[in-house]
C-alpha cells in the first residue's frame, strides 16, 4: 500500500528518476505520461536550469506531452532541499490509516468490477455504482457499515472466523444443524426464516437465497424501492 500511495516530492531533483519514479501529482501511476524514446534523460535534476534554480521550461516543453510538461512546471522545487517521499493521497503529504484504507477499497473494488465486466455478469456491471448508493442510504452509519461489511462477507459469522485460523464450532448457534455462514444466517435457518413472514418480506427472502454471494445480495437490495431497502436492511441488522 505504500507503493500504491508514494509520491516524490522535488527539492533538487537528484534522487528522483524522471520515468520510473512516482513525483507527477497526477495519473495513477504519478508518472509521466510521455514515452522517454531516445531521451538520455535520467534524473529529474537534468530538467532544472542550474542558473536560475528554477525548472529548464524550454527543455521540458520539447521532452515531454503538453499535459505531462504542465503538470511538471507547476511542482515547486527548492534547490537547497533532498527529494522527500510523501503520502500522495493527502494534501499534507502525511500518511494515514484511513486514507491507505479508503485506497485500498478503491484498488479491490476497481479489480471487482474489471473482473465482473469480463465474466458478463449483468449484476456485478452494476457494481460500479451501486457501492457508494450503499453510503447514500438514509440509515444510521452502523446499518450502514453492516451492509457494506455483509457485502464483502467479512461480518463475524462462524464460518469466517474459522477462514481466519481461530479454532471455532462452525455450527449455528440458532439451529444448532449447518454451518453459519452470511447466506444460512440471513436467509436459510429454520429459526430466522419464521421472522421473514412476519415482516411481509417471505418473497424477499426467497430472492435473496438464490443470490450467489454478498455483492449479488447487497446489489439486489439497493435497486429496491427506498422505503423496501430500508425495511429489509434494517431487519438484517437486527
Amino acid at each position: 500500500m505504500l507503493k500504491e500511495g508514494i509520491i516524490w516530492r522535488i527539492g533538487n531533483g537528484s534522487s528522483v528518476n524522471i520515468w520510473s519514479d512516482p513525483w507527477l501529482p497526477r495519473g495513477h501511476t504519478r508518472k509521466p505520461a510521455t514515452p522517454r524514446g531516445q531521451s538520455l534523460l535520467t534524473r529529474v535534476s537534468e530538467l532544472i536550469d542550474p542558473q536560475t534554480e528554477s525548472w529548464d521550461e524550454q527543455l521540458i516543453l520539447e521532452t515531454f506531452c503538453p499535459e505531462d510538461a504542465q503538470a511538471i512546471l507547476a511542482i515547486p522545487i527548492d534547490m537547497q532541499m533532498e527529494d522527500w517521499p510523501a503520502w500522495h493521497f493527502d494534501p499534507k503529504g502525511l500518511f494515514s490509516v484511513k486514507s491507505a484504507y479508503k485506497r485500498a477499497v478503491q484498488i479491490r473494488d476497481s479489480k471487482l468490477n474489471r473482473d465482473a465486466s469480463s465474466s458478463g455478469s449483468n449484476i456485478e456491471k452494476r457494481g460500479s455504482f451501486w457501492w457508494q448508493k450503499i453510503w447514500q442510504l438514509k440509515l444510521q452509519n452502523k446499518v450502514k457499515m453492516f451492509a457494506w461489511r455483509m457485502a464483502h462477507n467479512s461480518l463475524p459469522v462462524r464460518r469466517n472466523i474459522a477462514r481466519k485460523g481461530v479454532k471455532i464450532d462452525t455450527v449455528c448457534p440458532m439451529c444448532n444443524c449447518l454451518d453459519e455462514d452470511c447466506g444460512h444466517l440471513f436467509f436459510k435457518c429454520k429459526r430466522v426464516k419464521q421472522c421473514w413472514p412476519q415482516m411481509n418480506l417471505e418473497n424477499i427472502r426467497v430472492m435473496l437465497e438464490q443470490c450467489r454471494k454478498g455483492t449479488e445480495v447487497m446489489s439486489t437490495i439497493v435497486n429496491l424501492e427506498q422505503k423496501l431497502q430500508h425495511k429489509i436492511l434494517i431487519f438484517l441488522w437486527e
